[in-house]
């Protein structure tokens, strides 16, 4: 009897931790055919979808429709803790302004096969004002049906009150000094403004280049006097990884070094990737890429949001069948996830992929997740300290007085050996 008191008592205690666990937004897309979402600072692209409070500068939020007919969408902002899951604050407490919103701009794409709508809208709008600094959310749903979410994109909004000191080295630790770099993090308030129990009430994160998987939370070793070191502690020690393998199909009519065909069939683009390359054993070599982003680009630079067209993508990895995990193809342009849209599949003697996307240059890693963990491993890239790699520092700061998780700085650096 009293065994089976406790097994519901578990059985209870799981289903209230269920029920009650928050949801984590993520740059996800909720319809097949919305594609190409971009989410960038206006006017800068390959920009980092950052902004500062009270800043007049905005963020451009950029996607497709894969359809000829237009579609009314509105979107509205959610305020997030360092985790990514919804903040206490109301609303009202963090917007200025309208709320909700409806996307502007839209145009029908021209002279493509795959016929789109392009639609853009900058943000936070004239009529939508941001009063508080944190992680942010844009919800796009429907018009007049907020449950109707095509697609959700992250972004920052900063309160610049740090002062960061960012430092990237291969590992001090001298068994994986060849594959590993360290990040070294000192911070001290701006202006004379002084963090009060840095132990307690900041946070630190880490990622290196996009990659949710390798997000790290940095743990402090010590102050001195104002500035808080962050550095020589497991934590801050990420593998290098490899450069980025990138292609470029700008032009439907001419192959570049890295597509072996280009081909119409169905009614479709075709474009065929060389066969991948095994490079774990393979010496480090150097190599100009967007560490995992992309950017649109059609071979006359010409209006490349609408007379840039589509195609489907060919990836091939001749590799054996393995029973201990799979392949993804990851990047930006599969929001940096790993998930059965880009899961390579395997068929004679080789893994497979093939994506929808639109023309321009992209770059990309191939990951090995192995079935009993949840982070990604090097299998095929390989990892090397000299890799080039971009770290982006986030400062999170909860004042006592305060129930939210403030972004007090933000400092990316590219690491070039």
């Amino acid at each position: 009897m009293t065994k089976k008191i406790v097994f519901i008592f578990i059985l209870l205690s799981v289903s209230i931790n269920l029920l009650y666990a928050q949801f984590v937004y993520e740059n996800r897309v909720y319809s097949p055919i919305i594609k190409t979402v971009i989410l960038e600072q206006s006017g800068n692209t390959l920009s980092d979808p950052v902004i500062y409070l009270n800043s007049h500068k905005k963020l451009k939020l950029s996607f497709d429709e894969l359809s000829e007919e237009t579609h009314r969408y509105e979107y509205t902002l959610i305020h997030c803790e360092a985790d990514w899951t919804e903040s206490d604050l109301d609303q009202s407490l963090y917007i200025e302004g309208f709320e909700t919103q409806k996307i502007e701009g839209f145009e029908n794409s021209f002279n493509t096969i795959q016929r789109f709508v392009h639609y853009s809208q900058n943000i936070p709008s004239n009529d939508m004002t941001i009063t508080k600094s944190g992680n942010y959310i844009v919800k796009v749903f429907e018009e007049g049906n907020p449950d109707k979410v095509i697609l959700t994109r992250r972004f920052y909004c900063v309160d610049d009150k740090s002062n960061i000191a960012v430092e990237v080295k291969p590992s001090i630790d001298v068994s994986i000094m060849h594959t590993h770099q360290d990040v070294n993090v000192k911070v001290e308030g701006k202006n004379g403004y002084f963090f009060q129990n840095p132990d307690e009430y900041m946070k630190v994160v880490c990622v290196q280049n996009g990659r949710e998987d390798l997000k790290h939370l940095l743990k402090a070793r010590g102050t001195s006097g104002a500035s808080i070191d962050f550095s020589f502690d497991r934590s801050n020690q990420f593998p290098g990884g490899n450069e980025f393998r990138y292609f470029d199909f700008t032009s439907l009519r001419y192959k570049t070094p890295y597509v072996a065909k280009l081909d119409y069939f169905n009614g479709e683009n075709q474009v065929f990737l060389r066969p991948e390359k095994d490079r774990k054993t393979l010496a480090y070599a150097t190599d100009k890429d967007f560490n995992g982003d992309f950017f649109v680009r059609n071979e006359y630079n010409e209006d490349n949001a609408t007379y840039s067209d589509y195609a489907w993508v060919h990836f091939t990895l001749p590799k054996e069948y393995s029973l201990e995990g799979s392949y993804y193809v990851v990047g930006s342009m599969t929001d940096w996830r790993m998930s059965e849209q880009n899961k390579m599949t395997f068929d004679n003697n080789a893994y497979h992929l093939s994506l929808y996307l639109k023309q321009g240059i992209y770059s990309y890693q191939i990951l090995f997740a192995p079935t009993s963990e949840t982070n990604a491993t090097a299998m095929v890239e390989g990892n090397h300290s000299e890799t080039n790699n971009v770290y982006k520092v986030f400062i999170y700061y909860k004042n006592f007085s305060d129930n939210y998780d403030e972004l007090v700085g933000f400092s990316s650096v590219e690491y070039r050996k």
